[in-house]
């Protein structure tokens, strides 16, 4: 885990562990559906890679992924395009796409802002294909949405965008800045709010935009902290039609909370162990420092608890998949916490479940659930 290629980067650690983690469980799930996947890498770099064979790179961790289930037959065709228009980090990329011969890799020496149709183009140049689309930008012009639409309405297809929440929030306040190109008609009211909400309701408007443009059925947003600062870097946003693909991305979040917050209490302690002699009895999670995370999970948390107990108070019987998808829209929510609530509601009295089957453990989606009393 404490790999030294990302020390001091450790967010970027986080964020290909997420990009890992996720593409495991959607490739050969894909594979079995369409007979060839597209993978694009929109601003694939390589950026500030301290590995020769580049392994520290979102684009190796994606590929490497994709070329392990076409060897297990679980995928029948890749195709990937990779693109970066900076004329340094371009030839180490080129290279690196030569290098592969089991699956079929482009690169392009392209401009993001010129080319989002000739991305589209490529990603639908065959009619059995399912394409995913990486976005991330360094800054967050290039995630304005009037600018990717064309992405985010390829159907079939899935997008995972950065969206770089703190540098949003630094310039919010400038009107030069076409935020409303990102966020919409939202843009004044969200300059008029200050602290945790402005944090929360910034990526709550992008994330609903890029829902709304792209008629997703879902998006959801996994919050990445600075390593060295108690502060969310940026999201993830990450937008699907397909009700698998939120239980996915939502497992994939449930294992880079904690993998996370791990990586930052061995930099808390690296920095500590490089500016004191003395040495430390505690291991680092017992001496790791963290509130804005803690925070924003208890706040999100009260907030898909009251979400829930609307949808089962309204309705009286559901099933547990609508009660899933209501609950997992906020952020860092896992379904751990949902079966936490319906476990005391349900030893309380306050709902029962109509169609449970002998030897059933958990609710499955179409499991039923009744609501008998006032959920608090």
């Amino acid at each position: 885990m404490n790999d030294e290629h990302y020390y001091d980067r450790e967010q970027s650690q986080v964020k290909h562990r997420i990009l890992e983690r996720y593409l495991q469980a959607f490739a050969p799930i894909i594979g079995s559906r369409y007979h060839e996947i597209v993978y694009v890498d929109c601003m694939a770099g390589p950026w500030e890679t301290r590995d020769a064979h580049l392994s520290d790179t979102s684009f190796h961790k994606a590929l490497s992924v994709f070329r392990e289930c076409k060897r297990r037959g679980r995928c029948n065709r890749v195709r990937a395009l990779l693109i970066e228009n900076d004329p340094e980090k371009y030839p180490l990329l080129e290279a690196y796409g030569k290098k592969v011969k089991d699956i079929e890799v482009v690169t392009e020496p392209w401009d993001f802002n010129e080319h989002v149709q000739d991305i589209v183009d490529f990603a639908k140049q065959s009619k059995n294909s399912f394409p995913f689309f990486f976005i991330d930008p360094t800054g967050w012009s290039e995630a304005r949405i009037n600018r990717i639409r064309p992405i985010l309405q390829t159907v079939p297809g899935e997008v995972l965008i950065n969206f770089m929440s703190f540098w949003v929030k630094r310039f919010l306040d400038d009107p030069r800045k076409p935020f409303g190109e990102l966020l919409g008609k939202d843009v004044d009211r969200l300059r008029s709010l200050q602290g945790d909400e402005l944090d929360d309701e910034l990526v709550n408007a992008y994330a609903a935009r890029v829902r709304e443009e792209g008629n997703f059925s879902y998006t959801c947003a996994i919050p990445i902290l600075m390593p060295d600062r108690d502060v969310i870097h940026y999201h993830l946003v990450y937008g699907t039609r397909d009700f698998k693909g939120l239980e996915e991305f939502k497992r994939t979040e449930a294992d880079a909370i904690p993998y996370m917050h791990e990586l930052r209490a061995m930099a808390q302690r690296r920095h500590d162990q490089e500016s004191s002699a003395q040495g430390f009895l505690l291991s680092p999670s017992e001496t790791y420092r963290e509130r804005r995370f803690r925070d924003l999970n208890q706040r999100r948390k009260a907030n898909a608890r009251a979400a829930v107990i609307r949808l089962l108070t309204s309705k009286k019987s559901t099933t547990y998949r609508d009660v899933y998808q209501e609950a997992m829209q906020y952020a860092t929510v896992i379904e751990g916490d949902l079966r936490q609530w319906l476990h005391e509601w349900q030893s309380t009295g306050f709902i029962r479940y109509e169609n449970w089957s002998k030897g059933q453990k958990v609710p499955h989606a179409d499991t039923i659930v009744i609501t008998l009393g006032a959920l608090s």
